[in-house]
């Protein structure tokens, strides 16, 4: 007997039993919340963490926690759709939706894909040479793990297409590393948590939503932005515009379309039906929100405490006047304190003087500016692991050194089987075989990325990033519209208490959730050309194609079918 039909004789007999049998039998299953939770928790999403808890603090919990909640919401009207239609996403918007929305949505969430796994060799290589290895700390050691993690990758993707005891130990290595992943955190929680005066209340009001984080800067930069005297309000207003973006990005991706789209291909894939439809929602939140809130709330907990390190460790009354004295030669940093300098000078008398001057300017700046602009600019994932070590005992660095590598590792494998359904799905083929594999085998493209693309982030992260944005509001009101489509689902329509929960908790996350990525598209610039505009614009026109010439071509295939059978009754 296949796994598939064992998992479904499985869920037969559970949906049979009591409340509490059905629970245990229902944990014994490894769902497709767990690969969601293990795509959620990529490199983004770890730098998104690091950034709240860094500007925001304990009040920033909420940012993802929120986020994440209206997610399951939308994956919950998209699990209702596939087990009622036993159709894929790709398949019902392209033949009985809006084509142009369906090939979008696959198309961006391919890119995705890409744009994602790039920077996970990246993160996953440095760290292990910084923090983990010491010794590899070099190019030859960075380009060796990545290759290590590469091979790991395939390997494990292989797997995941056999049937059997290999296809089982796959989705055991999945459990694993989660389980790893969520213990080394809570392990760092526990160690840290106690010395760093944050307490249990803090922590439960910081969940609560705040929008105030889009217009409020936080007190702990209350010391620094004071001593910055009349350069107060530039300071105040860079913070400010860093903080709002880095919520409403952080907010608006932290469940990405590549995984929308990949969610019904995991459920038809395992031959699950309508009867399996509380497993479904069982596991969208025992196996996706509960393991992703605690390991990003982790990440951003110990983030507000490595921010308290770095505070005290730059404080000019301590005893590190080496970090006090910091000073940037090149970078952003550099580049924001020119602008501290052109906003006291002119930009005009600025660009006048020599190298040598300027750099003589910006040196003789307060270290309180230049912390500002460190604070500012700077979310560096090996400098948070270095302000949470003990320097006489390492073995929080060591814990959150394999910790980041995880979460880089198992994207990278939970893409490359996502990325080898969506090829198979794209190309009309069966999800096996070669088509599979070479879906697969497509993200291997993206492991030299890092070490051969230096700008990787304004060519691929940031274009892919919009395009994905930027059909978000429309998929999350299409997903609400096909929920309730009697054409679609007839009878299924969600009903009942259960139903107005998830048709309203889906309006409040295309309210939300499609509001701020519309916001965020809509304000993107490139340059001094609105690019964001003229995408919203021509995503709008070319939905609107689609949708009628679907309209169009099913009101001619029935016009033709009737005349098909008016003849035949002439005849």
């Amino acid at each position: 007997m296949s796994n598939s039909a064992k998992e479904i004789n499985l869920l037969q007999k559970a949906n049979s039993s009591g409340t509490v049998n059905k629970f245990f039998s229902y944990a014994k299953i490894s769902g497709p919340g767990i690969w969601l939770a293990l795509a959620a928790l990529s490199a983004g999403s770890l730098v998104g963490s690091i950034g709240i808890g860094q500007r925001l603090g304990t009040e920033g919990l909420w940012v993802q926690a929120w986020a994440m909640i209206l997610g399951i919401f939308s994956l919950w009207a998209i699990t209702h759709i596939a087990l009622n239609t036993q159709q894929s996403l790709f398949s019902l918007l392209k033949n009985e939706w809006n084509p142009s929305l369906g090939w979008w949505l696959a198309g961006s969430a391919m890119i995705t894909n890409f744009a994602w796994c790039m920077p996970q060799f990246r993160f996953g290589a440095d760290i292990t040479g910084s923090v983990i290895l010491p010794f590899l700390d070099n190019k030859g050691g960075k380009v060796g793990v990545a290759f290590c993690m590469l091979a790991l990758s395939i390997f494990l993707s292989l797997w995941y297409e056999r049937s059997g005891f290999q296809s089982k130990l796959f989705q055991w290595v999945l459990r694993l590393i989660l389980g790893a992943l969520i213990s080394c955190l809570l392990i760092c929680i526990f160690i840290t948590l106690p010395q760093s005066g944050i307490s249990f209340g803090d922590i439960l009001s910081g969940f609560l939503p705040a929008l105030k984080s889009l217009s409020e800067i936080p007190d702990s930069y209350e010391s620094l932005l004071s001593s910055s005297g009349e350069f107060r309000f530039f300071w105040e207003e860079q913070l400010l515009s860093k903080q709002k973006e880095l919520t409403l990005v952080t907010f608006s991706s932290t469940l990405g379309v590549n995984l929308l789209i990949a969610l019904p291909l995991l459920l038809l894939g395992r031959g699950w039906r309508r009867e399996h439809s509380g497993f479904a929602k069982f596991n969208l939140f025992g196996g996706l929100f509960i393991p992703f809130i605690l390991c990003s709330s982790s990440i951003t907990l110990l983030s507000v405490i490595a921010h308290q390190n770095f505070l005290k460790e730059t404080n000019p009354l301590s005893n590190n006047p080496e970090h006090a004295s910091y000073t940037p030669t090149s970078g952003p940093v550099h580049d924001l304190l020119a602008e501290r300098i052109k906003q006291q000078i002119g930009e005009k008398e600025f660009d006048a003087l020599p190298p040598f001057q300027q750099e003589d300017k910006i040196s003789h700046l307060s270290n309180q500016e230049k912390i500002l602009a460190q604070l500012v600019m700077h979310t560096n994932t090996k400098h948070w692991v270095q302000l949470l070590s003990d320097h006489k005992d390492n073995h929080i660095g060591k814990l959150l050194g394999i910790s980041v590598l995880l979460i880089s590792f198992s994207t990278i494998v939970i893409l490359m089987v996502l990325n080898g359904h969506l090829v198979c799905e794209i190309l009309g083929k069966p999800h096996k075989g070669a088509p599979f594999q070479s879906g697969s085998l497509l993200l291997a493209l993206s492991s030299v990325g890092p070490f051969i693309w230096s700008d990787q982030d304004n060519w691929v992260a940031d274009p892919s990033y919009f395009l994905s944005l930027a059909i978000l509001p429309f998929a999350l009101l299409s997903f609400i519209l096909m929920l309730n489509s009697k054409e679609l689902l007839g009878r299924q329509c969600p009903k009942g208490i259960s139903g107005f929960i998830l048709n309203t908790g889906a309006i409040i996350a295309f309210c939300c959730l499609g509001i701020s990525s519309f916001y965020l598209v809509w304000n993107h610039m490139w340059g001094n050309v609105p690019i964001g505009q003229i995408l919203i614009i021509l995503l709008g026109t070319l939905l609107l194609f689609g949708y009628f010439s679907l309209k169009n071509s099913k009101l001619a295939s029935r016009i033709a079918g009737i005349e098909s059978r008016l003849d035949s009754m002439k005849n």
